[in-house]
């Protein structure tokens, strides 16, 4: 199912708790129409419209260059990132270029279903790493590669959600960040940190991210346009060590693409440089704090006392654990029946089964009534099967 198919009858909107899209009515639509034609009726339209520099468009470059340096502290410079046709591409690149088919992953439990999906078209093995409240346990981490190093394997890659996790919207500690960053080190992986809620953040501070801690040694950092700006751009990138950069930038697919988007990238770049992504982002954070203040106010008011949830500090997601005895899957599909889409939480893990008891509530994209309405709606279903 789609976003724009969630309806049911003639007139009557499915409520969409399930996808992790931006709400629609918060694209900029005007502002990115206008820099898109100030692209092509300039003189850059030529060089918009050719194939582009593997590395990506350099007047994209130089904004995000600048936007990490001041908000990530972080000593940044042009060789040290990319343009990427969004985080999936980032993933999958580097996937195909750090491990081989057969070798070993780490990812969190759980962690973003699509990226499970892209990791096993690599023939890799996935090896799941349990959290809880605060994130990723850094001793279970230790303990998953010494069983692996036991048997000959050497894990290559981490892949991590470290702030305002999909599906759970926890934020791993900067404590336990120091704690993976020593395991990188000590053991030789690389951590892929998917980074593309952290614009979102509902509070003042947020834990470092991983390659400013690092000063990006061992990290592969991957920031993405599709949660701040609109899904549909295709549009991120990637920072890391620069000899990292030219091997990314030295592979097939980007050696034969001609650049992520050039077209896109100058359109970007120009609305960026039209300072208008700023207020936007600050506009999204606030929208968003509401209706995740909404959801929590919901869960606390309906929800039967045997259902707990998480509270996220950003991004979209609420993560809900429910008994034993009942199946997310039979509660996703009467839900659905009764107007109110959700995702259950199977396609999260490694081993499907681990996420039967629970469920992924997204409040980016349903109004702050429709978000109580379904939730209301939920606890009731909730209060039915327990009762």
């Amino acid at each position: 199912m789609t976003l724009s198919g969630l309806s049911q009858g003639i007139g009557e909107r499915i409520i969409p708790l399930s996808f992790g899209h931006p709400d629609p009515e918060m694209l900029p639509t005007r502002e990115l129409r206008e820099a898109t034609l100030r692209v092509l009726d300039g003189p850059r339209a030529g060089l918009a419209l050719q194939y582009g520099a593997e590395q990506g468009t350099q007047s994209l470059i130089e904004v995000l260059v600048e936007k990490v340096r001041r908000e990530h502290g972080l000593e940044l410079t042009a060789a040290q990132l990319m343009i990427v046709a969004g985080s999936t591409h980032a993933v999958d690149m580097l996937a195909r270029l750090y491990a081989r088919p057969g070798g070993v992953v780490l990812v969190e439990m759980p962690t973003y279903m699509d990226t499970l999906h892209v990791l096993r078209d690599q023939q890799l093995e996935l090896c799941s790493v349990p959290m809880d409240e605060d994130g990723l346990l850094p001793a279970a981490l230790e303990e998953q590669i010494e069983q692996l190093y036991a048997r000959g394997t050497f894990p290559s890659l981490l892949y991590s959600i470290p702030t305002f996790h999909n599906p759970t919207g926890r934020t791993l500690s900067q404590t336990r960040r120091l704690e993976v960053i020593e395991l990188a080190r000590r053991y030789n992986f690389w951590i892929v940190e998917d980074d593309v809620y952290r614009d979102l953040a509902f509070v003042e501070t947020v834990p470092p991210s991983f390659a400013a801690l690092t000063g990006g040694e061992r990290v592969l950092s991957i920031g993405s346009f599709s949660k701040t700006l609109a899904p549909g751009l295709r549009l991120g990138w990637l920072v890391a060590p620069a000899q990292e950069i030219q091997r990314c930038m030295a592979c097939g697919t980007t050696q034969m693409s001609g650049g992520a988007n050039p077209l896109v990238a100058h359109m970007v770049a120009e609305y960026c440089k039209s300072g208008a992504w700023e207020p936007h982002i600050h506009l999204l954070r606030s929208r968003y704090q509401m209706r995740r203040d909404v959801a929590l106010a919901a869960l606390t008011s309906f929800m039967p006392a045997e259902i707990t949830w998480t509270h996220p500090q950003g991004g979209f997601f609420i993560w809900l654990s429910l008994p034993e005895y009942i199946q997310a899957q039979e509660i996703r599909q009467l839900a659905l029946q009764r107007g109110v889409a959700l995702t259950a939480g199977e396609g999260f893990f490694v081993e499907a089964a681990r996420g039967a008891h629970h469920l992924r509530l997204t409040y980016s994209c349903a109004t702050p009534q429709e978000i109580e309405t379904g939730l209301r709606i939920l606890a009731q279903l909730l209060r039915e099967l327990l009762h």
